[in-house]
């Protein structure tokens, strides 16, 4: 099978710092890493979805955007993991999470979850990274080793040509080449720390769109404004649902296995572009889990434009956060990541988000890698077909944990994002 002829998903996100976790009473004073792990992780969808609202400017109708939620998260997470303070308390608030024990025992049980699942050959792929690069020079608390056990790197950034090139690969192997290149020497020329997550994810539709099928059809940017895109098509039974408080018909197309589905969020489009708008601004993790739970298997016919798309978010990243809470981490004067280290100077003064999407008749294969460098509306009948000629949103989503791995928006054909 061609690359070309599967869907796909993968994502990057690295935060780096421009001028280590830990055993016992280096997280807190009393580190009890026996407790049982948080299985609600409601709180890292309401992050993702502010931090697409914060992203995307999804008022306008020039732009597509896809990008891993997950993937930014867990980057942020190996730096609050390493924060005290004001540092700490603004990622806590941002992140939603109440301790760091608590958060490393969900992240490394999230971690377990993921792993068990691939080695038991499952009907998908998802590969999920984390890696904390601190340079020789960094005088690291002995206990960080002993908590990022596989996450910790040390490398030598007066050489960046050297490092750039580990990261890199480290981003390639995770996303399977679909992301070669996460930063530059350039980049990490200055840098003391790298904190950076990629993920994969390929998988195939339960029921796939026969290519024959698909065909050129109308695609509206808006009411005025319309292009053919090639529209993959089938009919048959599909979980649908109808949320009155986002005002939108939802339709689940799951991947072989079924542990994870793309979720089509589609709202009526007689309204235009305010539709879009109003669901966006509304949606919550609450609304999104209450509306994915009300769902029902009915007979449809579903058209999907095929399409591919890429994001590149650089410093975009540190505003959206900025704006979101996160300030003290970005700024050298006040960061304070002393549980890596209580005499280096480490703050993250540069960020860049890679993720790439490609949609067809057999499946979906994504990717990002990350740096740290209601309104109501009357009840509609189902429809006979669920026809996604007008903007939409979409999720790729962890229907076992409860989790959106990537999600985007599908407005314009002709945008190059």
């Amino acid at each position: 099978m061609k690359w070309a002829d599967m869907a796909m998903m993968w994502t990057c996100v690295v935060l780096a710092t421009l001028v280590g976790i830990v055993h016992p009473q280096c997280l807190t004073e009393n580190d009890n890493l026996d407790i049982p792990p948080n299985s609600d992780l409601s709180s890292i969808t309401d992050f993702g979805l502010d931090l697409f609202r914060e992203l995307f400017p999804y008022n306008s109708t020039s732009s597509n955007f896809f990008f891993s939620p997950y993937s930014i998260w867990n980057a942020l997470t190996l730096a609050y993991f390493g924060s005290g303070g004001q540092t700490q308390k603004e990622l806590e608030e941002v992140l939603r999470v109440e301790g760091k024990v608590e958060t490393l025992k969900m992240w490394r049980t999230l971690e377990f979850l993921y792993d068990v699942r691939q080695a038991n050959k499952s009907d998908y792929t998802f590969n999920l990274a984390n890696r904390a690069y601190f340079d020789l020079d960094v005088d690291l608390r002995p206990c960080v080793a002993d908590i990022l056990t596989s996450e910790l790197r040390r490398v030598n950034f007066k050489e960046p040509d050297q490092a750039a090139s580990e990261i890199n690969e480290f981003v390639s192997n995770t996303t399977k080449g679909r992301i070669p290149l996460l930063v530059t020497p350039d980049q990490v020329s200055r840098a003391t720390m790298v904190l950076a997550n990629a993920a994969y994810f390929k998988g195939t539709w339960l029921y796939q769109f026969k290519p024959s099928q698909t065909r050129k059809d109308l695609f509206y940017e808006t009411l005025e404004d319309y292009h053919r895109v090639p529209m993959m098509r089938q009919k048959g039974n599909f979980r649908h649902g109808v949320s009155e408080e986002l005002g939108c018909h939802i339709l689940e197309l799951p991947y072989t296995g079924e542990a994870v589905s793309m979720y089509i969020l589609l709202p009526p489009f007689i309204s235009g572009e305010n539709g879009f708008n109003r669901m966006v601004e509304r949606i919550n993790g609450t609304l999104l889990h209450m509306a994915f739970e009300n769902m029902w298997r009915t007979q449809v016919e579903v058209f999907i434009p095929k399409f591919k798309l890429e994001q590149m978010v650089e410093n975009e990243l540190i505003m959206a956060l900025n704006r979101m809470g996160i300030s003290d981490l970005f700024d050298r004067r006040h960061a304070n990541l002393t549980t890596f280290s209580p005499t280096a100077d480490l703050s993250v003064g540069k960020s860049i988000h890679k993720a790439a999407l490609e949609i067809s008749e057999e499946g979906t294969e994504a990717a990002a890698a990350t740096a740290l460098i209601s309104f109501r509306i009357a009840r509609p009948a189902a429809p006979e077909q669920f026809k996604c000629n007008h903007p939409f949103l979409f999720v790729i989503y962890d229907n076992a944990a409860k989790n959106i791995l990537f999600m985007g928006a599908y407005k314009n054909p002709k945008a190059t994002s």
